[in-house]
């Protein structure tokens, strides 16, 4: 439990953009950290939104990318089968909001598939990459490469982790197929 609260709460942090701060342009000194940090109102200017033709771009490319090289399930496969070969990677991939603290946990998988990392990317990564902005759904994702043949069924749920004596928001479930 203590995992998945700890895998959330970076989760979270990570999409309000905490971990993605350059660490090699920290201030050094407070009056570097004055200057950095020092605005003038009159003089800021909102970042350039992206068109709706380069937001759907953005949001295909990144997308494409997701589902490169592995068997790829989102929410259109909830409820449906899967099939894939011995050494393949699936990814299941679902919306959560974690800067909320509503995450996928995965609560069962098959013994012959095995966990090999976790994945998350913004819905919108054409606004989500603008600087300033934080916060938004995200995509979630959970890969696991087939170790052997068989049949079995994945079941996540979504929730807020600490949250233990509250039912789940969504469930979602997808059987897998793996042949030799």
């Amino acid at each position: 439990m203590k995992r998945v609260i700890a895998a959330s709460a970076a989760l979270a942090l990570g999409a309000c953009g905490y971990f993605s701060k350059d660490k090699a342009a920290d201030p050094v000194s407070p009056e570097a950290a004055e200057e950095e940090t020092a605005v003038d109102p009159n003089e800021w200017q909102p970042p350039e939104m992206p068109t709706a033709e380069e937001a759907a771009k953005a949001a295909a490319d990144a997308q494409a990318a997701a589902e490169a090289g592995v068997v790829y399930a989102g929410a259109d496969k909830k409820g449906q089968t899967v099939s894939l070969k011995v050494g393949e990677t699936l990814r299941i991939e679902l919306v959560s909001i974690p800067t909320a603290g509503y995450v996928w946990t995965v609560v069962e998988a098959p013994a012959f598939m095995e966990a090999v990392g976790e994945t998350t990317r913004g819905t919108d990564p054409a606004h989500q990459n603008l600087p300033g902005f934080t916060g938004g759904d995200h995509y979630l994702g959970f890969d696991y490469v087939a170790k052997a043949a068989g049949t079995g069924t994945f079941k996540l749920t979504e929730g807020r982790p600490w949250e233990t004596e509250e039912p789940p928001m969504d469930t979602y479930e997808l059987t897998v197929t793996v042949a030799e």
